[in-house]
This record gives structure tokens, C-alpha cells and sequence, in this order.
């Protein structure tokens, strides 16, 4: 792996090798640190790689509370076009948040979008029911600081301890349109026939239980995988079995690639 600082690990990041790209997206409070391991090993194969900053992340946590789903999903869109002046042939791999807005990019560009990796998608939220509570302040003036952003608390979006930079905290208004993407996503799945590989965290403590079950009973492909990692957590891209979930998302893309 490329020794980073820290802070230099929270850019976007991109690699010029091959015809085969792939985009890589970062969750919620998150930051392209998180998509880095899966970047180097795919540059590694011969990929062409683009982790954009998804807007209002790795900056200052009042930038995101200005941000909505859209926002993120332009960005990926624009990287995505970017890419495609290199690779012709794209795959797309999110985390969390990043694995929603891949498949919302599968099913807005199904011809364009090879395979689809989603690890952690955080179709539901472990705590939806308080989470989806933000979804108030959509008819609300903004109000103080204390009322629109809130602490994480472990088992919120991208909560719990990592070792690559996020937000400490979350605002309220964007956790709201977090909420919007789901839905969207949710009606979205029945239309993609993309092929999708799905994985999930034994340990995770920020997707409920059911969500990885969910997307793959939704989805329409003919090809869809499902892996559980037992002992890993939410960012499965740094836990106990990364290595594992690198290779698995590196057989999956190899697989379509020829296919």
C-alpha cells in the first residue's frame, strides 16, 4: 500500500493503467480513505481507478449539512464520464452510502455500468427508526447548530471506531436525504439487471441485519453474489478480513470483465 499521510489519504485519488475502469465511492461522513485499499489492488491488476470527494465530505462537517443525495450522485456521474475517456469498459464499487449511489448508477446508466460492487449497503440504517426522524427538518427553518448536527454514537452512519479520517459528527439535514437515496434505491431495485456482488459485515453495527438480504431478493440480475464476512465491522475495505473482501471484489470484476 502507498504510505499516505493522513490527511493526503481523504483526497480523491486516481489511477491511469488499463481499459477496464472502475470507480470507487465513499460512504456518508466518509472519504475516498476508505475506498484506497480496493483502488491500489485494482491498479495493481491494470485498472483505471477515480475515488472522487463526494460533495461536502473531507472538508468541514457544515459543508455536508449543506449537501443533498443529488449532489453526491452529480459527482459520481461526472467522475464516471471521466473515467469512460479512459476505460471504456466500467465497473463501479461503493461503500455504504457509496454502495447506494452504485446502484442508482446502474440503473440510470445500465448500458454503461458492467458490474456492481456493494459492499455494506446501507439500504436500511440499523437505528432507521430515530434516524429516519430527520426527515422533519425538511419543513423546518435551520435552527442552531446543536439541533442540526449531532454526535455520532456507534452505530449511526459510518459510526463506530476506523482508521481512515470521517466526520465525528453527523448533520441531521443530510442524514435526511441519506434517507431519500434509500427510498430511491428501494424502487429502483426490481428495474436493475446489472451484475451485483453484495458484501456484508458480520459485525456491522450501522446496517441493519436484513439490508444485504433485501438489495439481493430486490435486485433483477441474473447475477447476484452475496458474501458475509463474519468477523468484519462496517468498513469492510479496513477490517480483520479486508484482504478477503479486496479478492472478492477483484474475482467478481475479473469474472464480468471476461464475461
Amino acid at each position: 500500500m502507498i504510505d499516505l499521510s493522513r490527511d493526503e489519504r481523504a483526497r480523491a485519488f486516481a489511477f491511469d493503467r488499463g481499459p477496464i475502469g472502475c470507480l470507487l465511492l465513499h460512504g456518508f461522513t466518509g472519504t475516498p480513505a476508505e475506498m484506497r485499499p480496493l483502488g491500489e489492488r485494482l491498479a495493481e491488476r491494470g485498472y483505471s481507478v477515480r475515488a472522487p470527494v463526494l460533495p461536502g465530505h473531507a472538508t468541514r462537517v457544515e459543508d455536508l449539512a449543506g449537501s443533498r443525495w443529488a449532489d453526491w450522485f452529480a459527482a459520481a456521474e461526472e467522475s464516471w464520464q471521466e473515467l469512460g475517456a479512459r476505460a471504456p469498459l466500467r465497473m463501479v464499487a461503493g461503500l455504504s452510502m457509496g454502495a447506494l449511489l452504485s446502484l442508482h448508477l446502474a440503473h440510470e446508466r445500465p448500458r454503461e455500468v458492467r458490474a456492481v460492487a456493494a459492499l455494506a449497503p446501507v439500504l436500511e440504517l440499523a437505528n432507521q427508526r430515530s434516524a429516519a426522524a430527520a426527515l422533519w427538518l425538511r419543513r423546518l427553518p435551520l435552527l442552531p447548530r446543536r439541533f442540526e448536527i449531532v454526535a455520532k454514537r456507534g452505530s449511526g452512519p459510518d459510526g463506530g471506531s476506523r482508521l481512515t479520517p470521517a466526520y465525528d459528527e453527523i448533520p441531521l439535514r443530510a442524514l435526511a436525504s441519506l434517507i431519500e437515496l434509500q427510498r430511491t434505491v428501494r424502487s429502483e431495485l426490481a428495474e436493475i439487471t446489472t451484475p451485483v456482488l453484495i458484501l456484508e459485515g458480520g459485525r456491522d453495527q450501522t446496517v441493519a441485519p436484513r439490508a444485504p438480504s433485501m438489495v439481493e431478493a430486490g435486485l433483477a440480475s441474473s447475477t447476484k453474489v452475496r458474501i458475509r464476512f463474519a468477523r468484519s465491522g462496517h468498513i469492510l475495505t479496513e477490517d480483520v478480513e479486508a484482504a478477503a473482501v479486496l479478492d472478492a471484489v477483484e474475482r467478481f470484476f475479473a469474472a464480468q470483465a471476461a464475461g
